[in-house]
């Protein structure tokens, strides 16, 4: 048996598949003069041109299609062996992505009591605050933010949102009087953090004073902030109140860094929740830690 050496077969693939000498050499990290080299020692080895050259790209003579399909089995033989290989790590990673609040208040500090738990898995973890973004990803578990409604995905509600005006114990010592007002209405001539209401699924501070049935005139903001956590960084440093969403913040409240102001507010339309992708196939093994790993954060959210 006298085989061609892989490279050339690999350079082969590429220049087929592609139509370009010059796209294949991009492909592979080459020269374009060394792709074309190489394509030539496979020529001469098997004593058959295997293109046509032309302003139009490259072209497959009729041993350039025989070998084409024999390269594109063989690649995907060995592709498919690999795979059989790796499977026994790919059948251990979890592919989760959850709402940037959600994943570095809550999922973070969470993290050793889950390799505790769960040893064997590997967790690979995204974050993403936009719906589109969470809709397209390849995950096999997602945390998000809303009603609950989503075509792509199946729901179980995780935690209620249950919201409360916050601000540092420093803050709230500059503005001795937000602590003696009576009225959640005191809080309109207070400096309000802002989230960016680019989504409206999160309450915002003209939803939560409506709630209120307060109609105060809120000025546009001069700083919005792109992720909560962001947000929430600035109430701990005491530049203002915070919307503050008690499950993401109970720790912060119990150890004193944040003061909760006036009574929480609940909306029981809107919630985190723990979201599978629809038609969404994995090995049996996968399937058996993904249900793990859902019952882990079930029972931490809920425990």
């Amino acid at each position: 048996m006298s085989l061609p050496p892989l490279s050339t077969l690999r350079a082969f693939e590429a220049a087929a598949r592609l139509g370009s000498m010059s796209a294949a050499a991009r492909e592979l990290s080459v020269s374009q003069p060394a792709i074309s080299r190489t394509l030539a020692h496979l020529e001469s080895h098997l004593g058959q041109p295997l293109f046509r050259r032309s302003h139009r790209g490259l072209q497959l003579t009729d041993a350039g299609r025989t070998l084409q399909r024999g390269v594109d089995g063989a690649f995907a033989t060995l592709s498919d062996a690999c795979d059989g290989i790796r499977a026994p790590d790919k059948d251990r990673t979890v592919w989760l992505t959850a709402n940037s609040g959600f994943a570095q208040l809550w999922l973070a500090g969470r993290l050793p009591d889950l390799r505790r738990v769960l040893p064997t898995l590997y967790l690979r973890l995204t974050t993403s605050d936009h719906d589109r973004e969470l809709d397209a990803g390849e995950y096999d578990l997602l945390v998000r933010f809303g009603t609950g409604q989503w075509r792509s995905c199946t729901s179980t509600q995780l935690l209620p949102e249950r919201v409360v005006p916050v601000c540092s114990p420093a803050y709230l010592a500059r503005h001795r009087r937000l602590a003696k007002a009576a009225s959640p209405a005191a809080l309109a001539g207070e400096h309000l953090l802002h989230l960016d209401e680019a989504s409206s699924r999160w309450l915002t501070w003209a939803s939560w004073f409506a709630a209120q049935s307060i109609t105060p005139r809120l000025e546009r903001p001069a700083l919005t902030y792109a992720s909560y956590p962001l947000l929430l960084q600035a109430a701990l440093a005491g530049e203002g109140v915070a919307l503050g969403w008690l499950a993401l913040i109970e720790q912060h409240v119990s150890d004193g860094r944040l003061v909760p102001l006036f009574t929480p507010l609940q909306r029981d339309t809107h919630g985190y929740f723990l979201c599978r992708p629809r038609g969404r196939r994995m090995s049996q093994a996968k399937g058996f830690l993904v249900e793990q790993l859902a019952t882990w954060i079930r029972e931490r959210c809920t425990g």
